[in-house]
């Protein structure tokens, strides 16, 4: 989320006063401030990007904090660093704020993929792509920077790609990486958790067959790839992996395909899921389809975790909704860290970077809970408790808030 611009503009040495107050906790200056205008809740510096939200973490005062929230605070606002107020309270070490701010954020989350939701069956639209696609736009209609625009194509399909002549990356029409060679490792740990009992395996998204490469290796007795890209698939036909032993290719968008693979009755032990361009919704709905192919009791899922990647924050509040919503279709859900390094040379020639400099990769590794296996029923979490109860006021809230912006975006 940008340092907003575009809200209604306040004195700027009134501004100033209101973080300086929150940085010193004078409680009644802020009263003051926001009962005069609730938006100095939310006002950024214009020059530092700071907001009283930031102020407010970085001193670790959790009652602030919530009010300010509760006055219209984004949570995920950032300064000109790229820093949100989650990233003042971790490196102040408040952990109490911390843990405020992270359920705040998955709360908002979450009634904004409802929001979301409820678009997509007003619209009767598949996904929601094209909408994310068309607010790539900034205020007053100016184009934003490439590390604001949204890592979603809805044009992916229709575009032609090219895999680098070192074998390196597959890039699409605008230089950004489908995939690219430093994921090896990451693939591997991937197959690792994956194949330990499973026999039968599917994978969503070829890209450049680093990971069926690695699930080959493993023997399974089915290997199915769901591969929706042309340029893709006439790949894996001449490389023969139509010819490869116990592969099946099926070729078609993962919005068809599986349908028709849970209509045939398949059962599938290791389920791994690592597509282009879509939308986190589109992988919310890939998990309720998903579940009805993935065997019970010992199947294991997993996905490229590429959720939020530009800020670590964010990122866990990302996958914090994620393992929600994947523990009320009943799987448990762990994400192992992993070593890994990326040398800033491997982005020479490509447009947008996807890895932002982290030395740690958190691998999802999703199994069936014992609870859910025994009895058929989910066990609901308070946070799902709160928005289930209060989601229709909190959605018209949200809905009516252009400044809330969802951070959970695929970015592969």
């Amino acid at each position: 989320m940008e340092v907003d611009s575009s809200s209604p503009s306040l004195p700027l040495d009134q501004v100033q006063i209101m973080i300086q107050a929150c940085l010193t906790g004078n409680i009644s200056v802020i009263h003051e401030l926001v009962n005069t205008n609730s938006i100095y809740a939310s006002e950024q510096d214009p020059t530092t990007g700071q907001s009283p939200l930031m102020a407010a973490s970085s001193l670790g005062n959790g009652a602030l904090v919530e009010y300010l929230l509760e006055n219209g605070a984004p949570w995920n606002a950032v300064d000109r660093q790229g820093l949100c107020a989650g990233d003042y309270a971790t490196n102040n070490e408040h952990w109490g704020v911390v843990n405020l701010l992270v359920d705040w954020g998955v709360r908002s989350e979450l009634i904004l993929g409802m929001v979301e939701r409820e678009t997509k069956q007003q619209l009767g639209i598949v996904s929601l792509n094209a909408a994310s696609h068309n607010n790539a736009d900034g205020a007053n209609g100016q184009a934003r920077p490439v590390e604001y625009e949204p890592s979603t194509k809805p044009d992916y399909l229709r575009q032609r790609l090219q895999y680098t002549p070192d074998g390196n990356a597959l890039l699409d029409s605008d230089q950004d990486a489908v995939m690219m060679e430093w994921e090896r490792p990451l693939m591997e740990a991937h197959a690792e958790i994956l194949m330990q009992k499973a026999k039968t395996v599917l994978n969503v998204g070829f890209g450049m067959g680093i990971i069926d490469t690695a699930l080959q290796q493993r023997n399974p007795a089915l290997h199915v790839i769901i591969e929706a890209h042309p340029d893709v698939y006439q790949h894996m036909l001449a490389q023969q992996w139509d010819k490869k032993p116990n592969v099946r290719i099926c070729f078609g968008k993962w919005q068809d395909v599986l349908p028709q693979l849970i209509a045939e009755g398949l059962t599938i032990d290791a389920i791994f899921y690592d597509t282009y361009g879509e939308h986190y919704s589109d992988l919310e709905d890939f998990h309720t389809l998903m579940v009805q192919l993935l065997s019970k009791p010992d199947g294991v899922y997993s996905f490229f975790n590429g959720l939020a990647p530009d800020n670590l924050f964010f990122h866990g509040v990302a996958c914090q909704c994620a393992k929600l919503q994947l523990s009320q279709l009943g799987l448990d859900s762990e994400f192992l860290p992993c070593e890994i390094q990326v040398k800033n040379e491997v982005w020479e020639g490509i447009r947008r970077k996807y890895w932002h400099g982290r030395d740690t990769y958190y691998l999802p590794q999703c199994t069936w809970n014992a609870h859910f296996l025994a009895t058929g029923q989910v066990l609901d979490d308070p946070i799902l408790q709160q928005v289930k109860k209060n989601s229709g006021s909190a959605v018209t809230d949200v809905a009516s808030d252009g400044k809330r912006q969802r951070v959970m975006e695929m970015n592969t």
